[in-house]
């Protein structure tokens, strides 16, 4: 009996373990259940929000594409309203990129039209900024005319050409066309040197009658071209006058700069601290591959120099170092290019260039042609209230073209995030799109000799254009025009544009 009644209890104790066990088991099952569907909520929540937030993207990529007028990047009051809405949802989720990208039609040159639709997508940028959105959200590139909405047949599909589209980082809608880049910045930079600059000019207003240009020309292969030819070229006149158009033709006259002519050469280098991989300001460093290189490609275009040619050095990192004047000597500038060559901190490019452009000498001369050639392997710290724009106005004033040469590759320890070293080379392609020059990116050290002897025959293969308006059908005087000057190199034609009050 006593047996028996022990073996009822063990099975009486079994079974209560098993209940115990599968009653665990069921909560354990419940608990994993709940914790499934809290994640799907989070997920599908996430996913709702990002699904919002891509509906709004994705609308504002079709029909509600923010538009502009002919050659302007000002808002229309139509893309307020638009805008405002774009804030909005940006800022109940700050977790968004939102990349906006600005495009234009295909009436102007190349260059224009990258630099405008920049500005266009900095219109917008500028105003969400006004709106709260942070700086650090929105990244901007301009597109220029490449991938049209719609082909440049008609007046009507240009306009739809003219506008600004926007994506944001989701992996998922960063797709198609009017997908992004991570670094728009130096997409934009490596898409517009790819391209190649063909043609830049900088032009000069004589007279009501007369506009100047010093136009250099190059080919796909970045080789100058020296074949251009009168018919090559034609010129035209337009303005507005109470809301009618009118233009005139006018009659070019090309005058190729050959060696004959006297230039005038101001070369910059950098001796930042970045040049020799070392920002402590120690100014006995010895000198890096980058130094050598650039001292030795200066060197090389000392000698290529002709009779009728003029040199000037300036050395730069946190302060200037001008030499006094410019000079037909080698000699001299070999015993220039020796001194102050240490490393000089920081980097002051703009004021280094702005330096050069402000040198008075053969201003009034019209037989010198004035060139600065600018070089730097960083990027702007140094130059206090000198900008872009006073660099511009600066080569603008003097006549004065500025070809630019970078060099990225660094040494030392430091190596630059990609926004940086997209703005370094953006900066350079700037300078040089602006002012009449063209920009040289070298890949390494070796590449600076063979550069610095393709700039000195791409000035030397240059041109001097005279464009001359017929006096009896120009506007009255304080109209504003608009002077292009049409080039066809090698069977491709550019168009260059001056806008200017008439006098």
């Amino acid at each position: 009996m006593k047996n028996f009644q022990e073996q009822n209890n063990k099975s009486s104790n079994a079974q209560s373990s098993s209940i115990n066990r599968r009653g665990y088991g069921y909560l354990y099952i419940l608990f994993i259940a709940v914790l499934i569907i809290s994640l799907l909520t989070l997920i599908s929540t996430a996913y709702a929000g990002e699904s919002r937030f891509g509906a709004l993207v994705d609308s504002l990529n079709s029909a509600n594409i923010v538009y502009f007028d002919y050659g302007k990047s000002e808002l229309k009051p139509e893309a307020y309203r638009l805008l405002d809405d774009l804030s909005m949802e940006m800022k109940s989720d700050l977790a968004h990129t939102l990349y906006i990208t600005g495009y234009t039609d295909d009436q102007g040159s190349e260059n224009f039209n990258d630099d405008l639709s920049l500005k266009r997508a900095n219109s917008v940028k500028q105003y969400l900024i006004s709106k709260g959105i942070p700086a650090e959200n929105l990244v901007v590139s301009g597109r220029g005319e490449n991938e049209p909405a719609i082909d440049n047949s008609t007046e009507e599909n240009r306009a739809k050409n003219r506008r600004v589209v926007f994506s944001f980082s989701n992996s998922a809608v960063k797709t198609g066309k009017n997908a992004i880049d991570k670094f728009p910045g130096l997409r934009f930079y490596a898409e517009a040197t790819l391209k190649n600059q063909y043609a830049n000019s900088m032009f000069r207003i004589n007279s009501r009658e007369e506009i100047t240009a010093d136009l250099s020309l190059r080919d796909s292969a970045g080789q100058p071209v020296d074949s251009l030819k009168a018919e090559d070229i034609a010129a035209m006149l337009r303005w507005e006058t109470s809301g009618v158009v009118d233009s005139t033709e006018g009659q070019p006259r090309l005058i190729p700069i050959n060696d004959k002519k006297k230039v005038a050469f101001t070369l910059t280098m950098d001796y930042s601290g970045s040049m020799y991989g070392d920002d402590t300001g120690n100014r006995k460093l010895d000198p890096t591959e980058k130094v050598l290189a650039m001292e030795g490609s200066v060197k090389l275009f000392i000698d290529l120099l002709g009779n009728n040619m003029f040199g000037k050095i300036i050395k730069f990192g946190s302060q200037v170092l001008t030499s006094l004047r410019f000079t037909k000597s080698k000699s001299v500038l070999y015993g220039e290019l020796q001194k102050n060559s240490m490393p000089l901190g920081g980097t002051a490019l703009y004021r280094s260039i702005y330096t050069g452009l402000m040198d008075t000498t053969y201003q009034s001369n019209p037989t010198v042609v004035k060139t600065v050639i600018a070089f730097t392997d960083g990027m702007e710290n140094s130059s206090g209230n000198i900008t872009l724009d006073s660099i511009y106005r600066r080569s603008s004033l003097s006549n004065t073209k500025v070809f630019t040469v970078g060099l990225f590759s660094d040494v030392g320890s430091y190596r630059p995030t990609l926004p940086e070293l997209s703005r370094r080379k953006t900066d350079m392609l700037s300078i040089a799109q602006n002012t009449g020059g063209f920009f040289y990116q070298a890949n390494s050290p070796e590449d600076l000799k063979q550069i610095y002897a393709n700039i000195l025959d791409q000035v030397l293969k240059s041109y001097f254009v005279s464009i001359v308006w017929n006096s009896s059908k120009l506007p009255p005087k304080g109209t504003l025009v608009k002077a292009e000057l049409k080039i066809n190199v090698k069977g491709t034609t550019r168009v260059l544009y001056k806008n200017y009050i008439m006098e």
